[in-house]
């Protein structure tokens, strides 16, 4: 019985390697075997259909019963390019050798080796790639590959849908299990005009990704728009197959109506590739991994705009968020000739840089001016957030009252669907004579007697007189010197406060010494994204402050052509238009060079303003 054991098991071991062999060998109709069946190779194009841009995988497996395996040479590949009432033309196409592996085993005292080559075909035009048959010899076994056709086309892509396991393409809903694939979505389909949009680009793999993901933002005409932090990771599950996350959310405001149209974002990544060998029972065969780049492309998301209701109240100047308003008064006494500072501040969820400032006016002011306004945007949340400052120095030269007039802000709330208003009450100011006059010490007037009678001798420390000594008059002379000195100190301080070009001469020395500081600080701490903005809104501002005019939150058309009416040349317009959007593409940089660009960008708006500050000083 035991020896009816042993046999059985052989026998089982004889099936089993019998299958193997017809594993390792397929039939020479599906591979290209020689007729001795020595010699085998096969070829596969992964897909069949791409688009201009995209890429197709070639794989070539050569098999050979021996210890020498021949070399598989790809020939020149071409497009053929056919278009309506022109001649077909051939367009030479890319063709990059990816990696090769190899593997060796032996089976019943045979040997046989493997090679596994990979090849990336980059088509750019339209047509058709034929790949000839691949033709392999050695001594007298020759075999050769089926010949295999790349379909190259936008609508031939999106109809061939990729296999279980293959690299897919963009999908709204991936159908299969892709390993990479790119896709824009947006919070809402149906906005109003000037209300927020979150559109969210996100990378989604289930293979690892080789070094920096090269972002191309999506073009996006018709929107104002506000990047919302640096890119965000996480894992989710998608038809339950897990994927890695790579999120690029973007705050979008809509500037027209109507059907508007956020265009394909473009994604190039670099994967690793895992090439299995072709005999996994042979115990040298180790898989081996090879780089592949992607080119992925989003699908273009159409979202409708409707323009806001009627019945918008007095002052509205086209805020559309959640905001709040609130009024400071520096001081309510003050002397005359001294200004008083009155600060609006509006606070809320919206495009932020672009709330107008709401009028501030006072009654019984002899003059006034802007001190400076201010905006402060928080990109961390799904929600753009923030806060626009807006400070007015009024002076009343006569004693008496100063009277801060109501100021009204309004705004649409898309919520809810209406309009909303806020309005602050009156402040009185007290306003103090300029100059006091110092009190007189008064002296004793004939008739009044005296305190003690005088000496009629000499005390033992000489004789005691009413008038004061020498040294005490030249000291009250001096003190009067110096406090006359003061007084005219302190008139030329305020004389200087009040002027309006030392006013904007100190904005433009704390955007460079505070801003742009903090903004290089951030950098160095690998915060590009953040200090791009601080930086974007010290050259609004600076820029306001040169030709004494508010440039934050007016769309880039009115900004240009109020600089042009302020004085500014072409040259200044294009060079302020152009460090703009050197800022505003910092968040989709590649990372590699993305703390760099932001330096060279903070840099450039740091010489810009000390110009501004030496023409202002001249």
């Amino acid at each position: 019985m035991r020896a009816g054991i042993v046999t059985g098991s052989y026998r089982w071991i004889g099936v089993l390697l019998a299958s193997v062999a017809m594993a390792a060998f397929p039939v020479a109709g599906a591979c290209g075997t020689s007729p001795g069946g020595k010699l085998s190779i096969e070829a596969s194009l992964d897909p069949s259909a791409v688009a201009p841009g995209g890429v197709a995988t070639l794989t070539v497996q050569v098999r050979s019963a021996g210890l020498n395996l021949p070399d598989v040479t790809l020939p020149p590949l071409t497009v053929d390019v056919q278009r309506p009432n022109e001649p077909p033309r051939r367009t030479p196409v890319t063709a990059e050798r990816a990696g090769t592996s190899q593997s060796f085993s032996m089976m019943n005292n045979a040997v046989e080796r493997s090679a596994t080559t990979v090849y990336r075909i980059l088509p750019q035009s339209e047509g058709t790639i034929r790949i000839p048959a691949l033709r392999i010899s050695m001594g007298k076994e020759t075999a050769q590959s089926s010949p295999l056709t790349l379909t190259v086309s936008r609508t031939a892509a999106s109809q061939s849908q990729a296999p279980s396991g293959a690299i897919g393409g963009p999908a709204k809903a991936p159908g299969g299990k892709p390993e990479v694939f790119v896709q824009a979505t947006v919070d809402r389909s149906r906005v109003f005009w000037n209300q927020q949009l979150l559109l969210r680009l996100r990378l989604y793999s289930r293979v690892d990704i080789l070094g920096d993901v090269d972002w191309k933002p999506p073009p996006t005409t018709g929107f104002w728009t506000e990047g919302l932090g640096p890119p965000r990771r996480g894992r989710v599950l998608v038809h339950g197959v897990p994927y890695e996350v790579m999120e690029i959310p973007t705050a979008l405001f809509p500037t027209k109506t109507g059907r508007l149209t956020i265009g394909a974002a473009q994604v190039r990544v670099r994967v690793s590739r895992v090439i299995q060998p072709p005999d996994p029972w042979s115990m040298l065969a180790v898989p081996e991994v090879v780089p592949q780049d992607l080119a992925l492309a989003s699908d273009p998301v159409t979202v409708v705009v409707d323009p806001l209701p009627p019945g918008a109240p007095l002052g509205f100047q086209g805020a559309v968020g959640d905001y709040k308003m609130a009024l400071h008064v520096d001081s309510l006494t003050v002397r005359a000739g001294d200004p008083v500072t009155v600060r609006a501040t509006i606070r809320g969820t919206g495009n932020i840089a672009t709330v107008r400032d709401p009028g501030i006016r006072a009654r019984g002011a002899t003059r006034q001016y802007v001190v400076g306004s201010s905006t402060k945007v928080d990109r961390s949340g799904d929600q753009l957030q923030g806060e626009r400052e807006t400070d007015v120095a009024f002076i009343a030269d006569q004693p008496g009252a100063l009277t801060v007039l109501p100021v009204a802000f309004a705004w649409f709330d898309p919520e809810g669907g209406r309009y909303r208003s806020q309005r602050s009450d009156s402040v009185r100011v007290t306003v103090l004579p300029g100059t006091g006059e110092p009190a007189q010490a008064g002296r004793a007037g004939q008739g009044i007697a005296a305190a003690a009678a005088l000496r009629r001798k000499p005390g033992p420390f000489g004789t005691l007189s009413p008038d004061p000594p020498p040294a005490s008059v030249a000291l009250l002379g001096l003190s009067a010197l110096a406090y006359g000195g003061a007084l005219a100190v302190a008139g030329a301080r305020r004389k200087r406060l009040r002027d309006p070009r030392m006013a904007r001469l100190g904005v433009l020395e704390s955007l460079l010494t505070q801003d742009l500081s903090r903004a290089d600080s951030l950098a160095s701490r690998n915060e590009p994204a953040r200090a791009a903005a601080i930086a974007e809104h010290a050259l609004l501002r600076g820029s306001g402050i040169r030709y004494d005019v508010d440039l934050a939150g007016v769309a880039r058309a009115e900004r240009m052509e109020t600089l042009r009416s302020r004085g500014a040349d072409e040259a200044e317009v294009s060079g302020v238009e152009s460090l703009l959007d050197s800022l505003g593409a910092i968040a989709y940089a590649p990372l590699e060079t993305r703390v760099q660009d932001a330096r060279q960008a903070i840099r450039a708006v740091r010489d810009r303003l000390e110009r501004y500050r030496r023409e202002l000083a001249s």
